[in-house]
């Protein structure tokens, strides 16, 4: 439609001066629910998709991973866009990363309960081992806001740990394009078939609908086997659950754990939690033994022949990401498994008698490894049946 000729002189040299204030103004804005917010922020979680858009359904480009310092270019709504190598850039969801300037710590106790709220009588969350390295974002009444290395996050009395100078020990440099034939190629795409591995937010819930019975195994009077250095595996099997537990609640799952603490429970019980919850799938956690200390590796076993490929998709994955050697599914008669109605698998997550193994499992990172093949196992699992 055509705007009919304004006549008065005075007000086309006023709608000429404001045109010339506000065109150039609106020229400058951002767009829509972004704003500018350049710095440092950090990774807490193992491993971040990083995608095109700022939408959960858009196209992953890379993966960033705990520690990596990355630059904020910009932010829209609870989405950053961050600076890659080689001036590429992508949007990370911003619940995962931190501001960079964060206090690093360590763990000063044989064993530290990690809770839920800064209380003593708040729920425990996890626990943490002397000597675990832990990012703290916020303190509060002599209590620390704190994600570990090994992923574990809540908080932490302060009188157990201590302040580390420098807050460089947990961050690594950003990742930086691989080059192919003397020219830069782009950073991986994710294929259709990877499933996310970084925590999830609510809008990505992969598990949702689903009941996992996890089960600590041994606990309390039984200790389990003991490792070459002296471990029982009792306290080996707890925090290897807790990381699985926080992994698949992230995906959605309802998780069960038959106990969460150092307490004995019958193999009876164990089996009736699984039963009783008309669980999805039963995973009991286990750490291996063997008179010859050369034999190493994971295995697993079931007893009803429909809990096979319960079994086999978690140990194809245990296997992958933790590296160890994959010494397949078997039967095995075991009261856990017998007496379970529901989907069930035990695994052995290592040989504690041999010195490889035992080195291995017991290190920080294992479990996130774990809790990641139990993860992407239960999808392939379920996608699959």
């Amino acid at each position: 439609m055509l705007t009919p000729k304004i006549r008065n002189n005075g007000l086309i040299k006023i709608l000429t001066i404001l045109s010339a204030i506000t065109v150039p103004f609106l020229n400058n804005q951002e767009p829509a629910n972004a704003d500018k917010a350049s710095s440092e922020v950090t990774v807490t979680v193992p491993t971040l998709n990083v995608r095109e858009s700022a939408d959960m359904s858009s196209k992953v480009i890379s993966r960033v991973h705990q520690g990596d310092t990355l630059e904020i270019i910009q932010k829209r709504n609870d989405w950053d866009q961050i600076k890659l190598a080689n001036n590429q850039t992508g949007w990370v969801y911003d619940a995962y990363i931190t501001p960079a300037k964060t206090t690093v710590g360590t763990i000063d106790t044989y064993s530290l309960n990690v809770r839920e709220h800064p209380s003593v009588s708040s729920k425990v969350v996890g626990y943490l081992k002397l000597g675990s390295k832990i990012t703290i974002h916020a303190e509060q009444a002599g209590w620390a806001n704190i994600v570990s290395s090994s992923g574990v996050s809540g908080w932490v009395n302060e009188k157990y740990i201590s302040k580390d100078t420098s807050s460089s020990q947990l961050t690594q440099p950003a990742p930086t394009a691989k080059k192919k034939s003397g020219t830069t190629t782009e950073l991986k795409t994710a294929k259709a078939s990877d499933v996310p591995t970084a925590l999830t937010p609510n809008s990505q819930k992969p598990l949702k609908g689903k009941t996992i019975v996890l089960d600590p195994g041994h606990g309390g009077k039984d200790r389990g086997t003991t490792s070459i250095t002296g471990t029982p595996e009792k306290s080996l099997n707890l925090p290897t659950v807790e990381a699985v537990k926080q992994k698949l609640e992230n995906a959605g799952a309802q998780v069960i754990l038959t106990r969460t603490n150092d307490t004995f429970i019958s193999l009876e019980q164990r089996a009736n939690v699984s039963n009783q919850n008309h669980a999805d799938a039963f995973i009991s956690f286990h750490y291996n033994w063997s008179n010859n200390p050369s034999v190493s590796g994971i295995t697993n076993f079931y007893y009803q022949k429909s809990s096979n490929p319960l079994a086999t998709a978690i140990l194809n994955q245990v296997a992958k990401e933790t590296k160890l050697t994959n010494l397949g599914t078997r039967f095995n008669n075991l009261d856990v498994l017998r007496n379970n109605k529901q989907p069930a698998t035990l695994i052995e997550l290592g040989f504690l008698s041999n010195q490889q193994d035992d080195s291995t499992v017991e290190s920080s990172n294992y479990r996130n490894s774990v809790a990641q093949g139990i993860y992407l196992g239960l999808i392939n699992f379920f996608q699959s049946n």
